[in-house]
């Protein structure tokens, strides 16, 4: 084996990285036996369970829409607050009313 080197990079057929073990000096196999994947095996190393999804990693930032934006510091934005929603049938109702006043107002010019 060489020094510290459990083996190299190469590449398949179909350009696809793969691993090949140091057999011996200057041999190299892509036989995987389970004795050298023990060795590979840390039994400090967990998989995390559930990583925050990348909405979840980005901090508000309230003020950046009031301060300017900075790229480097714009955090997510915070979004104006809707307008209330007008109710347009109780408009249409009041026009009609000042209408029908206006119209009981007027004199007759007959």
């Amino acid at each position: 084996m060489i020094g510290n080197q459990s083996g190299r990079v190469q590449f398949d057929e179909r350009g696809n990285a793969i691993w090949e073990w140091a057999v011996a000096t200057g041999a190299y196999g892509r036989e995987v036996s389970t004795e050298r994947l023990q060795k590979l095996e840390n039994p400090g190393l967990c998989l995390a369970e559930d990583a925050p999804t990348p909405s979840q990693r980005v901090k508000a930032n309230p003020l950046g829409a009031v301060k300017g934006y900075n790229p480097y510091d714009s955090g997510k934005l915070a979004k104006p607050p809707a307008a209330p929603r007008k109710n347009l049938k109780k408009l249409s109702d009041w026009l009609k009313l000042k209408k029908q006043a206006a119209a009981k107002n007027e004199p007759d010019t007959e």
